[in-house]
């Protein structure tokens, strides 16, 4: 099930829809030295293909752009 939430990349003028990191996601997020653990991802579709923005579920702050791979 979706949360939403503001992304940055995406503009933050709205809340978007927010989905649990995947497999991949949290390998990736572990492979940096990051607890994987609570982390979402923006599910917006743009031009280039979905959002590469993740971030922990209330942090913000913390958030990070995946490399383009993760398109």
């Amino acid at each position: 099930m979706p949360s939403y939430k503001y992304c940055p990349p995406c503009g933050g003028r709205k809340p978007l829809a927010f989905h649990e990191a995947d497999k991949e996601v949290r390998q990736y997020l572990k492979s940096l030295g990051m607890d994987p653990a609570g982390w979402w991802r923006c599910g917006n579709r743009g031009e280039k293909g979905r959002c590469l923005w993740v971030q922990p579920y209330g942090n913000q702050s913390k958030g990070l752009t995946l490399p383009e791979s993760f398109r």
